[in-house]
Formats: C-alpha cells, structure tokens, sequence
C-alpha cells in the first residue's frame, strides 16, 4: 500500500476517532462538573498531570524503536523485527515497575501539593487508582501498538483506542448521572486501558504471526544504537512532558487546586482540538519515515513546507476561535463562576499557538532521527520554563504560569530546532520557516481584532451570539488567509492533493 494511502487512512480513523470520542468526552466533563464539582475535577486534573510527569520514565523508548523499525519493516526482516519487539516488551515492563514504584513513594507528600483540598477526599485511594491506569500501559501489551505505527497502520490502533474510550465515556456517564461515583469512574478508566491494549495486542498478533516465534536477542550493537536513541529522545520527552504536565502542579502548589479544575475546563476544550491536529499530523509521521529513506532533500524539504501550511492554517484558524469564542462558551456552559479572566484566556490560546507550531517540525525531526542533533538543548528550555513561571506566577499570579512556558519555549525550541532540521535535514537555511511563524502570529492577533471588532453588535452571551461570531471566524479568517497564502506553491500543492483524493473517491477522473 502506497505512503499517500496509508496516511489518508491514518487521517481518516484519526479524524472521525477524535471527533467521535472529543464529543462524549465533553459530555463526560459536563456530567462530571455538575454531579461532583469544582474539588473532584481539580483532584482528576491534578493526579493526570502528575502521572504524565511520572510517565517520563519511558524516556522515548517508543520514539526510538518506531525509528529502528523503519528500516526492518521495509525490507521484510521478520527476525530484526521480532528482536527489537522482545527487547521493547522487556524495556517496557522494567519501565512499568519503576513508575508504580515512584508513584508510591509519592503518595506520602500528596498534601504538599495540594493547597486548598478537602477532607472529604480520600487522596491517596484516588491517587492510586489513577497510578495502576498508567501503570497497566505498560504491563499489558502497550509496546505491541508501536509496530503498526511503524509499518504506517496507525489508524488500526486508533479505530481500537476509539472504539473503547467511547464506550468508556458511555459508562462513566451513566455512573455519574445514576451514582455519582468518582470511585467507579475511576476503576473505569484503568479497566478500559487493560482491554484497549489487550484488544490491540490480538490484532497485532494475527497481522504479524512470525511475532510468536521465538526471537533472537538483539545484538549488542543494536542495543547501543537504541539506547544512544533513547538517550537523546529522554531529554526531548522530559522537556515536553515538563511544559506541559508542571502547570497544574504550579498552580495547585501556588494558588489553589480548585483554579486547577476552572483552568483544566478550557484546557479541556483546547485540548479536543489539539488532539486532532495532533493526530491529523502524526497520521503522516510514519510515511514520513519511509519518505526520509527513500527520497531526496529537495522532496523532503517540500513536503515539510506543504504539511507545515497545513498544520499552520489549522493552528491560526483554531487559534482565533478559541479567542473569539471560548470565553463566552464556557459561561453559557458551565457558568459564571467557572470563568477566567480573558487577559489569562489570551495568554492560554498564545500559548497553545506557540506550542502546535512547532509540531511539524517535531514530527519530521523524530522521523528522520535528527532527534540525535542538538539533544542538550530541552535541559535549557526545562531550566527557563520552571524558573520563570514559578517566579512569575508569585507575582501575577495565573498568567504567569503559561507566560514561563512561552517565553521558554521561543527562546529555545522554536528557533533552535527548525535550525537543526533545516540544516542536518534539508542543507537549507530555516528563514522562511521563522519568517512563516511571525506571519501567522501577526495573522492570529489581526484576524481576532477585526472579527471581535465586527461581532461587537452581537457582544452579548448567548448561543445565537456565538453561532454569529464563529460564522464571522470562518468567513472572515479564510478570506485573509487566501489573500496571504492563497497563491503558494504549497497551497497550489495541497489543492491538487485534495481534488485528487475527491476525484478518487467519486470515481470522476
């Protein structure tokens, strides 16, 4: 099956997965919010941050083999193949150990980073609960999904992962509404992640069969070479996990874990829709490996362009929505007394902008192995990012936290990663790419001031009033966008790709 198959597949399951799941998971929060409250939600936002910093213990061992996968895979090398997945599942549940064991040593200074929590919570039963959700992961055959990402068939993992995160969100609705259970709702979750991966590991086995036989060990030069992987890829997972899982252990720690869960409602929203950016790209990152062995720099180098508009138009187009439109959604939604201040709301969608940029970049960087490169340069970004929102969050309060997380980030990733990308990867100079990102910041502010200046007759909350401005976003962005972008060489090359793929599919020529 070719590359642009394999990818229009893994968008599709990606796509319609997320949008299916994104919605019952919305329905799930606002169950959630009215039938146990502010505490429950800022305790379930807490414990998930935390487990995802204790989750940096896999240290991209995933990112590592996926790349060492690659080559085996296109050159139908069962035996290699069999080798890397033994020596996976054995990394993998050392790794599973280690966290439960962290995780329990944690458990004791849990009040410490709580401030502004109730007695009528039991923490640590909680906190337990959600630890064995991460640690059945990697205990019950989580490694297996990693193959099908390599051999460009993520979207069989997804279709699993959809059809049993849907069907989970049915039942912990009904346990809300019917016995208001934050216990069940809980034991929920970790039973569904034990057969989410069983269910993958089944489908994986009848796909691969020579899987089953009885593999050599991987050779010691093999090992090295991984672990020269996993070494580089730790520094970049413990950077991106730090940035985006110590927030709300910041503002649980400083302010209160209450603003926790009025913070984690608009991080939920944005949240739906970063995971379907996210999966829309990393559906081509497995094409994107075969793409970088197989083809030349000029190819490659036109292709991060083509993906990087698309990723950029989404990242714009979703950014301005979410600065028209969020605030007054999340009144008429779960009240007044949930809101944020919109000086905070602006700074929270910069920082989603900020981040999702780079997304392309990331993607191709893994996938080509570049991630080897410039490995030094997360410690940077984790020093800068917890010594100034920690500092800037005492003295500004809320806004500081997410404020450390930009400037840490522009100083660092953004310019220095394209740098490596474009240099190591393409023998180019990254200016239009820094270039491209100034626009597109530019074109986010000015689209949101002219829209929010037209929209100002319809300014009052309402469902009406939101229907209006998110028309006036649409008609108003794309027409700016166009004039803009709208005669690119990428854009011209993204157009073609789409009139293919209709003409394909109604079968016009």
């Amino acid at each position: 099956m070719s590359r642009t198959a394999n990818s229009i597949r893994n968008v599709a399951a990606s796509i319609f997965g997320q949008l299916l799941n994104n919605v019952l998971r919305f329905v799930c929060r606002t169950v959630f919010i009215y039938t146990l409250g502010k505490e429950y939600l800022g305790i379930a936002s807490l414990y998930t941050n935390i487990l995802s910093l204790l989750n940096m213990t896999e240290l991209g061992f995933s990112t590592a083999i996926t790349y060492s996968l690659y080559k085996p895979l296109a050159e139908q090398n069962s035996e290699e193949i069999c080798s890397l997945m033994q020596f996976y599942k054995k990394a993998y549940r050392t790794i599973g150990l280690i966290i439960f064991s962290a995780g329990l040593c944690l458990m004791p200074f849990l009040p410490k980073l709580m401030n502004g929590t109730t007695d009528k919570v039991n923490i640590y039963l909680y906190f337990f609960l959600y630890l064995m959700q991460t640690v059945v992961s990697y205990l019950f055959f989580a490694y297996k999904a990693t193959l099908l990402d390599a051999d460009q068939k993520r979207y069989i993992t997804d279709i699993v992962v959809y059809i049993v995160q849907v069907t989970m969100n049915l039942i912990q609705i009904l346990i809300l509404i019917t016995l208001r259970s934050f216990f069940l709702y809980t034991v929920v979750s970790v039973v569904s992640y034990i057969v989410q991966n069983m269910v993958t590991a089944i489908v994986v086995d009848r796909k691969y069969p020579y899987l089953k036989e009885k593999a050599g060990n991987l050779s010691k030069e093999k090992q090295n070479a991984v672990f020269k992987q996993v070494y580089a890829t730790s520094l970049y997972r413990i950077c991106n996990t730090i940035g985006s899982s110590t927030d709300n252990l910041i503002i649980s720690t400083y302010i209160s874990v209450v603003m926790v869960g009025l913070y984690d409602n608009y991080n939920m929203i944005i949240m739906i829709i970063q995971k379907l950016i996210q999966g829309i790209v990393q559906a081509f990152t497995s094409s994107l490996g075969n793409l970088y062995v197989l083809e030349g720099k000029e190819k490659n180098e036109f292709t991060f362009r083509c993906l990087n508009r698309l990723n950029s138009w989404m990242v714009a187009f979703c950014s301005v929505c979410f600065l028209v439109l969020l605030q007054p959604f999340v009144e008429l939604w779960a009240g007044m007394d949930f809101l944020l201040d919109y000086r905070v709301v602006v700074i929270i969608v910069l920082n989603f902008a900020t981040n999702f940029m780079q997304l392309v970049v990331q993607n191709y960087k893994n996938a080509s192995g570049l991630f080897l490169k410039g490995k030094y340069r997360p410690v940077a970004t984790v020093i800068l990012n917890l010594g100034i929102s920690i500092i800037l969050v005492k003295h500004i309060g809320l806004s500081g936290v997410f404020l450390g997380s930009i400037i840490s980030r522009l100083t660092t990733t953004w310019w220095f990663d394209a740098w490596i990308l474009y240099r190591h990867g393409f023998e180019k100079s990254p200016i239009g790419y820094y270039m491209d990102c100034i626009v597109t910041v530019g074109l986010i502010y000015g689209t949101t001031v002219l829209i929010r200046w037209i929209c100002l007759p319809w300014a009052a909350v309402s469902w009406m009033g939101i229907i209006i401005r998110g028309t006036a976003c649409v008609i108003i962005f794309h027409v700016v966008y166009i004039m803009i972008y709208g005669k690119s060489e990428e854009m011209h090359y993204l157009k073609e790709k789409c009139l293919y793929l209709i003409r394909m599919r109604t079968g016009c020529r």
